[in-house]
């Protein structure tokens, strides 16, 4: 990624952080870069572009710092459970410093990008268990694209009220589910 790039990244994601995405602006990112707005859209298409970018950076992180965390355990269903706990987590945390409107139009955004790192986390992890016989055979990529669903409509359910826990029999059905 060229610097320019990378620093207009850098800049608008610490706005996001400090003021929000919806109130973060290009403006405010061109003006702190002493640089044209017009200098954006070379990099990026737009703002939703530029947090896109952002959130898949910091998934692929999440996704290195949680396939290393996972790795150790001795069983691939233990590995996915762990995976499945730490991504809700990960949720519910997002979801308690947001606002419920701004995650809402955060959501549209983000949830691709994580959806994406952990997909491949939760492939990678469910054909292993596969291949070593722990989980039933099939198709992986199917599975992956349930789990995700689960997760997704389960965090849906926490961002419209943050006391709904049911994560114990999310985590249960999706063992079942998988095995």
């Amino acid at each position: 990624m060229n610097a320019t790039k990378q620093r207009i990244a850098e800049t608008f994601e610490r706005h996001v952080e400090s003021r929000g995405y919806a109130r973060t602006t290009l403006d405010e990112v061109a003006s702190e870069l002493k640089i044209s707005k017009k200098t954006i859209y070379v990099h990026f298409e737009g703002k939703r572009d530029i947090y896109a970018h952002v959130v898949a950076r910091q998934a692929q992180k999440m996704k290195r710092r949680l396939a290393a965390s996972v790795a150790p355990l001795p069983t691939y269903a233990g590995r996915v459970e762990t995976a499945v706990r730490s991504i809700l987590e990960q949720g519910r945390a997002h979801i308690d410093e947001t606002a419920e409107d701004e995650w809402l139009r955060e959501y549209e955004v983000a949830a691709d990008a994580f959806r994406k790192a952990n997909g491949d986390l939760l492939r990678e992890l469910v054909q292993g268990g596969m291949d070593v016989g722990e989980f039933r055979t099939g198709d992986a990529s199917l599975v992956e694209k349930m789990i995700a669903a689960m997760i997704v409509e389960y965090l849906l359910l926490v961002n419209a009220d943050p006391s709904y826990n049911r994560d114990t029999e999310l985590l249960e059905r999706i063992g079942r589910f998988v095995g």
